[in-house]
């Protein structure tokens, strides 16, 4: 027996064998549903197929984390260990040659520099015995003018901006013209009205049939607009509405398959399949 559930709300994973347990515990029963929301937890193994067609995503449950442990054979002795473990520390090797090579290194810095400050003390006593030339102009870094700095990066090129969103014309300026003062007039009467009269039962009452009316006709249109839905519920042998976003769709699905029993609720869905599973023993 196929079962499709038409479901405009969060259901649980347990609320389904709930409806297994009250459809009679059938093997045969596979049920389909077809939801506006994601369950609240994962259902995997407790349906047939569960549909989406509504904002959201499927929960996925989520796969525990094993950590690999290394395994580590006893008799097995890496001979890297064994070597460093013999290995003396490094502290107390001591080489000689580096020693040597250091102290002759530090003799040839002392004798260079002593033969750069000799040669620097000749050069000061010829310049000042000749007097034509000053350091100043030898040394002094050629200066570089701003102007040339600045012009020598390129400016980068500004971004350009983007196109402007084409405005509507004709017929459907006037439609979203009409629109936006539709929503303009709806909001200012919201807030000119009392808040007692806000909260009062019948306005409450009036906001949520214009809420659930707009849903219901939003998820038939949906359910309309997939044929991997149409399929599954012209191949069922009883549709369940099981609230009233969903009583919409399942009163079409009646208009369109009248020999399909479409109900509302799970107990007259038991009532169906006691009657389709008597007339098929007889």
């Amino acid at each position: 027996m196929k079962v499709v559930l038409l479901s405009t709300r969060r259901l649980p994973p347990s609320y389904f064998d709930t409806v297994r347990a009250d459809l009679g515990g059938r093997d045969d029963l596979a049920l389909d549903v077809v939801a506006w929301v994601p369950p609240a937890g994962p259902v995997d193994g407790l349906v047939n197929s569960f549909t989406l067609i509504g904002p959201g995503k499927m929960p996925v449950e989520a796969a525990p984390v094993v950590q690999a442990v290394p395994v580590v054979d006893a008799e097995e002795v890496p001979v890297a260990v064994a070597e460093s473990a013999k290995a003396p520390a490094p502290e107390a090797v001591v080489d000689e040659s580096a020693a040597e090579s250091t102290a002759t290194e530090a003799d040839e810095v002392a004798e260079a520099t002593a033969a750069a400050e000799g040669a620097l003390a000749d050069d000061a006593a010829a310049g000042g015995e000749s007097g034509g030339t000053t350091d100043g102009e030898a040394s002094a870094p050629s200066a570089v003018a701003p102007a040339e700095v600045a012009g020598g990066d390129e400016a980068a090129p500004a971004a350009p901006k983007p196109a402007p969103k084409p405005r509507p014309t004709g017929a459907k300026r006037v439609v979203k013209a009409a629109q936006w003062r539709a929503r303009k007039l709806r909001r200012a009467g919201g807030k000119m009205l009392p808040t007692a009269i806000k909260k009062s039962g019948p306005v409450k009452k009036l906001t949520q049939n214009r809420k659930a009316d707009n849903l219901a006709k939003t998820y038939w249109d949906r359910v309309l607009g997939r044929a991997d839905v149409m399929t599954r519920i012209e191949q069922a042998d009883v549709v369940i509405a099981l609230d009233g976003g969903s009583v919409w769709a399942g009163w079409q699905v009646g208009q369109r398959k009248p020999q399909t029993p479409v109900v509302l609720g799970v107990p007259a869905a038991r009532r169906e399949l006691d009657r389709l599973v008597g007339a098929g023993q007889e």
